[in-house]
């Protein structure tokens, strides 16, 4: 009787062999299985990471809007100083409405309807405290390579008595000026950080496939929008907007450059401000 169970058992699994055999040489006869476990070509991303992240239209119209910000704004700080403001409060807020506004347009025009995310944009994730002290550590390192880097430009091109005066016209005087200039500065280091470093680096990056091109013109376009500086200080600047891409790409986050923009502005304009008030301003400075 085991022989006979056997036999037949042994009988089963040799057909049954057979049968798949047979199957796996019938044309397409693995093409169901196939796709049903595996995306097919259509539904593969093209180009992964290199998605516009915005419609072209959209970044073609914020450029365009930069080149005309930037001539306009060769003659306003003269026109600024021309109005003798006796508080500087009120040009604060309106650079902060500014800074806001332009961040809207890429957001809720640009970004937002793509499909995309603020976090995607802006990298990185701070899950804890030392995330966040990391982040300050590469801010701060990276603030001494722009000292160095940006001294060293300044001693070879030469100084710029247009961006002095910026500076110094500029600069808080007052208590109530201080405190808005520091909200204006955390308000500009993030919101240029995601215009520039986020969303063009990034749009650039899908247009090009070159994180070379889509740092420089990024750069480039950053030292045009302070035009107001003068020609000198839009050489200084894009190359400091080229440090902040090469930071971004490195870190695959904005957090460290934000962190870095806020301070450095608030810290000069706070610098300025005091030396202004006190008279000691550096006889070298224009």
């Amino acid at each position: 009787m085991r022989f006979r169970n056997s036999l037949a058992q042994y009988s089963a699994i040799r057909v049954l062999k057979a049968a798949a055999l047979r199957y796996s040489e019938l044309p397409g006869a693995f093409a169901n299985t196939t796709m049903a476990s595996t995306p097919t070509a259509t539904e593969l991303p093209l180009n992964p990471g290199r998605k516009l992240i915005a419609p072209l239209w959209h970044t073609i119209v914020f450029v365009l809007f930069l080149a005309g910000y930037a001539y306009y704004g060769r003659t306003s700080a003269a026109r600024i100083e021309g109005h003798h403001l006796s508080s500087k409060v009120s040009l604060y807020l309106f650079m902060i409405l500014l800074e806001l506004i332009l961040v809207a347009y890429v957001w809720f025009l640009g970004v937002k309807p793509a499909g995309g995310s603020i976090g995607a944009v802006i990298g990185g994730k701070w899950n804890s405290i030392g995330d966040v002290l990391r982040d300050i550590g590469v801010a701060f390192l990276f603030w001494l390579v722009v000292i160095v880097v940006l001294v060293g430009l300044q001693s070879s091109i030469g100084k710029s008595p247009q961006t002095a005066k910026a500076v110094v016209m500029l600069a808080p005087g007052t208590l109530a000026e201080m405190i808005v200039w520091v909200i204006l500065s955390v308000t500009a280091g993030i919101c240029e950080e995601f215009i520039f470093r986020g969303y063009l680096q990034k749009q650039f990056l899908a247009i090009t496939s070159s994180d070379v091109a889509a740092v420089g013109v990024q750069a480039v376009l950053f030292g045009i929008a302070h035009s107001y500086q003068g020609v000198k200080s839009i050489v200084t600047i894009t190359v400091y907007g080229a440090l902040f891409g090469i930071l971004a790409v490195h870190r695959k986050s904005l957090r460290p450059g934000m962190i870095q923009h806020a301070a450095q502005d608030s810290f000069a304009g706070l610098a300025f401000g005091l030396l202004k008030r006190l008279g000691k301003l550096p006889v070298g400075l224009f």
